[in-house]
């Protein structure tokens, strides 16, 4: 028992690492001046890439569990605990790499699934998947709404 829950641990701090980097690389790319609301909006390939990264993410957890344990509730107990360690040390990875978030009050985005408006963000802002003209050409951001 030790040695699985140290296991699923050490797997929760590995995968939110990655899971900061993925975020560190999008934050360079869509927020090169900080990340701030409203949300930036993003070409639909990139939307589509993140929510089936966050699908992967919740299926990787999933799997953990279902390795670790041996009946359906000691399985569910470890997809949890390594879903809070993946967590926790996610945040604690940005706070190293980023400095963000300045407190544990800070704003975020928690998930896109199951669908990416149905999260609601800081100040009632929404993500919006951005609007496609009919020549496929995306709007710069703010042109969207005019």
């Amino acid at each position: 028992m030790k040695k699985r829950l140290a296991a699923v641990t050490t797997f929760g701090i590995a995968f939110g690492f990655i899971e900061a980097a993925v975020v560190v690389y999008l934050r360079l790319h869509f927020y090169p001046e900080g990340f701030t609301f409203p949300l930036a909006e993003m070409p639909g390939p990139v939307i589509l890439t993140e929510v089936a990264r966050e699908a992967a993410t919740i299926i990787m957890l999933a799997c953990i569990g279902w390795i670790a344990g041996r009946r359906f509730l000691d399985r569910f107990a470890y997809f949890a605990f390594a879903f809070g360690v993946w967590d926790i040390f996610y945040y604690v990875f940005l706070k190293v790499i980023l400095g963000w978030p300045e407190s544990l009050l800070t704003w975020d985005v928690l998930f896109l699934i199951p669908s990416p408006g149905w999260d609601r963000c800081s100040h009632g802002d929404r993500l919006r998947l951005p609007h496609r003209s009919k020549s496929g050409h995306t709007p710069a951001r703010g042109q969207a709404d005019q």
